[in-house]
């Protein structure tokens, strides 16, 4: 703000000498005489012109915390993981380094799937009993078999029970596997027979594996039919899946299976994809799990761990 003093012969005179040169939008601080004259003090605040045809400049001053998150978020979209997930992810991502100054991809997205994800082990015997359930040829039988693998060389007494009556061969697969491994194999044609079947198994068993028919979940007869299963025991659901799968159909047929309660989701054919979208965008948008991944279609090396950091990795390679 800029002042100024006026001396005028009248009070007049002296407000016009304060118009002429400050204009209209000058401010009267005070007015008195002083010796026969009038004393005018006035007042201008002082603007910056503004030229808005001048090209703006914006100085930008980088912070050590900002996470730069345009190549996680191209990763993210190269595995097709849907929108919804995606961004929820870069969020973590970006809130994670402001609070904690980490610039790292892999361990930010590390953490951040530790946090949205729960990781577990289906050699888990808090519940003994795993029901694995998916869409046919899904795996689910050779799946079981490298399970039943894993619980032999782990001396962990396990057998199998199949309910599925829909492909003879599968039952076949899995009593031929449970006799290389020295492992009992029952068949149960409905839910009574499943209900009696684990009761019994349960005293005898540290570990029982259900095998249920693959089920087309757009037909209603064929999921109230693993419904009839599902719901007569308790157990742990597994629900295999193709890790190559579309990344919007997965999650729709997971949101149907879901209905069961699934507790872990367990990807096949993970060695033939270089995509695992489908995987992040079910766990999610189900807030499914992971327990294990079949990276190979031979029953003798079993399955591979899944956790934050593995899932990270291949996010990011």
């Amino acid at each position: 703000m800029r002042l100024k003093n006026y001396l005028a012969a009248s009070m007049t005179e002296a407000m016009n000498q304060v118009k002429e040169e400050l204009g209209p939008d000058a401010i009267i601080i005070s007015a008195e005489t002083v010796d026969g004259q009038f004393k005018v003090v006035a007042a201008l605040e002082e603007r910056e012109d503004i030229d808005f045809n001048a090209a703006d400049e914006l100085k930008i001053t980088p912070s050590r915390f900002r996470f730069d998150d345009s190549h996680l978020r191209d990763c993210l979209d190269y595995h097709g993981v849907i929108d919804t997930v995606a961004e929820r992810i870069l969020a973590y991502c970006r809130n994670l380094s402001f609070e904690r100054g980490i610039s790292d991809e892999h361990r930010l997205l590390s953490a951040c799937f530790a946090e949205m994800f729960a990781f577990g082990s289906l050699l888990d015997l808090n519940c003994p009993v795993k029901m694995f359930m998916g869409v046919p040829g899904s795996g689910k039988s050779t799946i079981i078999a490298k399970v039943a693998t894993q619980a032999r060389f782990n001396k962990i007494r396990c057998c199998i029970i199949s309910t599925d009556n829909v492909r003879a061969g599968a039952n076949h697969q899995l009593e031929a596997f449970a006799k290389i491994l020295e492992t009992d194999f029952f068949f149960c044609k409905g839910g009574r027979s499943l209900f009696d079947a684990v009761r019994s198994a349960r005293q005898n068993y540290q570990l029982v594996l259900i095998d249920t028919p693959g089920v087309n979940p757009f037909i209603t007869a064929e999921i109230e039919r693993l419904r009839s299963l599902a719901e007569v025991v308790k157990c742990e659901m597994v629900m295999t899946v193709d890790a190559g799968k579309n990344s919007f159909e997965a999650v729709e047929i997971a949101e149907i299976f879901n209905q069961f309660g699934i507790k872990y989701l367990l990807p096949t054919r993970l060695d033939l994809t270089r995509r695992i979208g489908s995987l992040i965008s079910i766990a999610g948008c189900c807030r499914i799990g992971f327990c294990a991944a079949s990276v190979s279609s031979g029953i003798a090396q079993g399955l591979a761990s899944v956790n934050h950091k593995s899932l990270a990795k291949l996010i990011l390679s």
